[in-house]
């Protein structure tokens, strides 16, 4: 395939799984601007989400679909017909210090929606949203080597044993989520090898723009939130993050 040929056409139907959080919403957006028609997930229904795309790109581009449980078996199947591609953004997350609260249910929502996209003849693409933190976290004075074989192994281990300290314990939970959620779809592609293409992107903490004051913004809020007095996330995350690249959401959109 050339460099500049894409595998899907202005006006095919593109699922977008979590299109009302941060990063969600501007891959839609992103989407639509390109020439495309998206259908995004939520866990209940968004009339302002809708009225938001309808009033930017006209009716009958945008809709949302209802998917309230992630790793419910077959939660994605009524979601996924007739889509070309496939964006993988919703997870898990609700800041638990506790493994057992959302490891396990970030790894099945990963694969649930590769067994639904392997249902659906009609699907080309599918592409798992990850995070930097599976494949490691910068250490000070520490040169490493990050490539497509790299895993954040350490954070797994420190989930389950709750070895970090408690204050940090969310963040490292997230991470170890993030690294299986992605390691376990690839096994599956791996081993399963259905008809579709599929990648995964592993972004940074993510700054800019929030496209509706209904969005709380994750990553993009903290600063004004911290403005605000809420240190949860300068608490929550070890210091030596503060060295990572901080990308534009649009520009990882």
């Amino acid at each position: 395939m050339a460099p500049t040929e894409r595998r899907l056409k202005q006006g095919d139907w593109v699922l977008v799984t979590g299109a009302n959080g941060y990063i969600g919403s501007h891959v839609a957006d992103v989407l639509l601007e390109e020439g495309y028609n998206v259908r995004g997930t939520v866990r209940a229904e968004k009339p302002w989400l809708n009225k938001l795309f309808d009033g930017k790109y006209g009716k009958g581009r945008f809709e949302t679909v209802p998917v309230p449980v992630l790793d419910a078996p077959g939660a994605y199947d009524e979601a996924i017909k007739g889509v070309a591609g496939v964006l993988h953004v919703a997870t898990h997350i609700n800041w638990s210090g506790d493994a057992n609260d959302v490891i396990p249910h970030v790894v099945e929502g990963s694969v649930n929606i590769l067994k639904a996209a392997a249902k659906e003849p009609s699907v080309k693409s599918v592409v798992h949203t990850s995070s930097s933190t599976a494949a490691g976290v910068p250490v000070p004075n520490k040169k490493e080597v990050i490539d497509e074989n790299s895993w954040n192994d350490a954070a797994v281990q420190a989930a389950w044993a709750q070895s970090a300290p408690e204050h940090e314990r969310p963040y490292v939970v997230y991470a170890a989520s993030k690294t299986e959620g992605e390691r376990e779809s690839w096994k599956w592609y791996k081993e399963n090898k259905p008809h579709f293409v599929f990648n995964s992107v592993l972004p940074n903490y993510n700054t800019g723009p929030i496209l509706a004051s209904e969005i709380p913004g994750s990553t993009g809020a903290w600063a004004l939130n911290l403005l605000k007095g809420d240190d949860m996330a300068v608490k929550m995350f070890p210091a030596r993050k503060a060295s990572s690249q901080i990308p534009v959401v649009r520009d990882v959109s």
